[in-house]
């Protein structure tokens, strides 16, 4: 994902646009009996998950700051946020038999001398029709200078930590 120079200036607020956007199309999937997708409640009962992580990277991390690569990045990511869930004290088994997938999302944005990131971690289940539904999410933004650019490596972390200390507040 590259950035075009006539838009970096404005990179920054299109990117808060696309956040605003994310959150609206989310909430807009909550169910109408008025629970929040961020309820931890709705992880109640949740016995043995997949894991997976997704990142859409910024090339100009790469490019302009010296970073990892975007492969690189994603397999960090994987591992970080697996290896998490996978090995904590309390928190749900990590397999392909469940019929739930925990899933942490990385999009990373570069503006000079900043990361800019935006984390999703969620659950889906399958729906009637098969296909996966959201049943419980969490959202947030961050920054790094381009001199902390190692702790983009603890993003995977984050997420298990959030997902872990919801799943707990349920089971």
């Amino acid at each position: 994902m590259t950035t075009p120079s006539c838009c970096r200036a404005t990179g920054l607020r299109r990117f808060g646009a696309v956040l605003c956007a994310l959150g609206l199309s989310v909430a807009a999937r909550a169910p109408l009996a008025g629970q929040s997708l961020e309820d931890a409640s709705r992880l109640a009962g949740l016995g043995t998950v997949g894991v997976r992580a997704e990142a859409a990277w910024d090339e100009l991390i790469t490019m302009e700051a010296g970073g990892a690569t975007s492969d690189q990045f994603l397999q960090a990511l994987e591992a970080t946020f697996g290896d998490a869930i996978g090995n904590a004290d309390a928190g749900p088994e990590v397999g392909n038999g469940g019929t739930a997938s925990v899933a942490c999302h990385v999009d990373t944005f570069y503006e000079t001398g900043l990361i800019v990131y935006a984390l999703r971690v969620q659950v889906e289940r399958p729906g009637d029709d098969g296909r996966p539904v959201i049943v419980w999410i969490r959202s947030w933004v961050g920054s790094f200078t381009v001199q902390q650019l190692h702790l983009m490596f603890s993003l995977g972390e984050q997420c298990a930590e959030a997902f872990l200390e919801a799943w707990r507040s349920a089971n």
